[in-house]
């Protein structure tokens, strides 16, 4: 009487079910989350570069605590001997304490912006390079407490 149907007994469906709850324990938390109440965080550096062989620009808009502070456009020439870089001079390079920062991309006259957001991580600093990648394509690097950060002190 093999009519093809596999049949699951309800001791396999629970060890299955239990193996699977497993597998995704943690997943659904808030640790990966900023933990100060409010997402602040600082902005150690922003920069475009450019890695395609044609030129570009590149618009950098950035919020702060929702509001926008930053918005510019730089004109990237195609790559070279040397890979075209611009540091990206903004109200976050003396910003004496911490905020909410979503930092936002966009290569020429694309519809689509990559999107960074200090909400997304528990980090206190975070670097940000755009790259234009050879077909014109915009990857987003994320370092985590660069170095322009500075060394956090402790506090008493």
């Amino acid at each position: 009487m093999d009519s093809g149907v596999l049949t699951l007994s309800r001791r396999r469906l629970l060890a299955a079910s239990t193996a699977g709850v497993a597998a995704l324990a943690g997943c659904g938390g808030t640790n990966a989350r900023n933990s100060d109440s409010n997402d602040a965080a600082s902005l150690g550096y922003v920069r475009v570069v450019n890695r395609d062989d044609t030129a570009h620009t590149a618009h950098v808009l950035v919020e702060r605590d929702d509001e926008v502070v930053f918005w510019s456009s730089y004109d990237l020439p195609a790559v070279g001997d040397d890979t075209p870089t611009v540091t990206v001079e903004g109200p976050w390079a003396d910003a004496s304490t911490p905020a909410a920062y979503e930092v936002y991309f966009r290569i020429d006259e694309q519809n689509d912006w990559k999107t960074f957001s200090t909400a997304e991580s528990d980090l206190d600093c975070y670097g940000l390079e755009a790259r234009v990648n050879d077909d014109a394509g915009l990857g987003l690097w994320v370092e985590h407490q660069p170095d322009e950060c500075g060394t956090p002190t402790a506090t008493e």
